[in-house]
């Protein structure tokens, strides 16, 4: 027992000489958790689009048709460019815009006589969204329009003139507008409908870009330090350690006893920091530290005796990189820890979830959430520790069977 105490005071030593490795190892996971962080939340991204318009008609109408389009919010998704008809289907034609319109000459007058006039939009087929948003904003407009032809057909006809409005043109409009008010009024008030709305309060609990991936980061992390960690053993077998070991009385088990108990004490205390940092900076829900953080070293030190056993079977400290990083990477990425399940197309997703790391990850989801059960999370915490027990054995034999040597 002395010297499985020895063998974790001389890997702790090693860490502290060089610290910079397990910087190494949690730089990549939270740098990307951190970029995410800071592309995702600079609010709610507004398209933003070219439309342009030739005004050939230059009347109240034709004002009222792209004046729409200059107010909030369409004012905040298109910007307005003011062009000639030749220009608009040249520039429409090339792409560089995302929506063109065309008003003819005699617009108003035609409206005011209830005459057919034809608006045309040219849109651009390379875009989806702010192309419909036109045709949408523009044929609500034409809607308005034609059921104010139908209710107000005669007064809109005296204003058809080219020899200026009439004094008696205005009256009659501004009797016929009483007039139809009054007959709307029995309808509007009192409303013959009376709609009653009950607003169910529904409990969300908003969840940030950060908090979305921080469980990822967490498990991806655990990873690269398990695959960095495993490749060690050929620096003890480069520098000596393990033959020198085998020339005296203590044993190569104490000695990946030792071994193992500093990776346990290491990874307690980066998941406890990634738990604390998660919950605290990137406000994720956790709803016990210590239980999150428990369940994270425990898949962590998993991970390590899974990729310490890749690491034996290979012929050369290369060989081994190279071994644990084709496990390690295919596993993260299907596994949820580059992207969150939730992200993740379904057959991917169903998966994912059957891999080692995707498993142990959604446990440790339940455990943030609180929703996983004690009797539930016991059984798996005792699954994890008869595989690392399997492990164990199966690479200490890998150790006594010449790679000591």
């Amino acid at each position: 027992m002395r010297f499985v105490w020895i063998s974790a005071l001389k890997d702790l030593a090693w860490l502290r000489r060089d610290p910079f490795s397990t910087l190494t190892w949690l730089a990549i996971p939270f740098c990307m958790g951190l970029l995410i962080h800071l592309v995702f939340s600079g609010g709610q991204a507004t398209p933003q689009g070219r439309l342009l318009i030739a005004d050939s008609d230059g009347t109240v109408a034709s004002n009222v048709l792209s004046g729409q389009f200059t107010r909030e919010p369409l004012s905040k998704m298109f910007v307005v460019e003011n062009v000639t008809e030749e220009q608009g289907r040249a520039r429409i034609g090339r792409g560089e815009a995302s929506a063109f319109l065309l008003i003819p000459e005699g617009l108003q007058n035609d409206f005011l006589l209830n005459r057919p006039c034809h608006v045309q939009l040219f849109t651009n087929p390379g875009q989806t969204i702010l192309p419909k948003i036109a045709v949408e904003s523009l044929s609500m407009t034409v809607d308005a329009g034609f059921y104010l032809q139908h209710v107000a057909t005669g007064p809109m006809r005296d204003l058809a003139t080219t020899e200026g409005v009439s004094e008696e043109a205005v009256s009659r409009l501004a009797v016929e507008t009483v007039r139809l008010g009054n007959s709307l009024r029995k309808y509007v008030d009192p409303p013959l409908i009376r709609l009653e709305t009950v607003v169910v309060q529904e409990k969300k609990t908003n969840v940030g870009v950060a908090a979305f991936f921080f469980p990822s980061m967490i498990f991806l992390a655990l990873l690269l330090m398990a695959n960095g960690l495993a490749g060690e053993i050929w620096t003890e077998r480069a520098a000596g350690t393990l033959r020198r070991l085998s020339t005296t009385p203590a044993s190569l088990a104490s000695f990946l006893t030792g071994r193992l108990l500093t990776v346990l004490l290491l990874y307690a205390a980066v998941s406890l920091a990634g738990v604390a940092v998660g919950r605290w900076l990137a406000g994720a829900q956790v709803a016990n530290v210590a239980t999150a953080s428990a369940w994270a070293a425990l898949s962590g030190i998993t991970f390590y005796l899974a990729l310490l056993l890749v690491a034996l079977a290979a012929s050369s400290r290369r060989a081994a990189n190279v071994w644990g990083n084709i496990v390690v990477f295919p596993f993260a990425l299907i596994g949820g820890c580059f992207f969150p399940f939730g992200a993740m197309p379904a057959w991917m997703r169903n998966i994912g979830k059957f891999t080692p790391n995707g498993w142990a990850m959604l446990q440790f989801q339940d455990v943030l959430a609180g929703s996983a059960k004690a009797p539930q999370l016991l059984a798996a915490a005792a699954g994890l520790a008869a595989v690392c027990a399997l492990a164990f054995l199966l690479a200490l034999r890998q150790l006594r069977r010449g790679f000591a040597a």
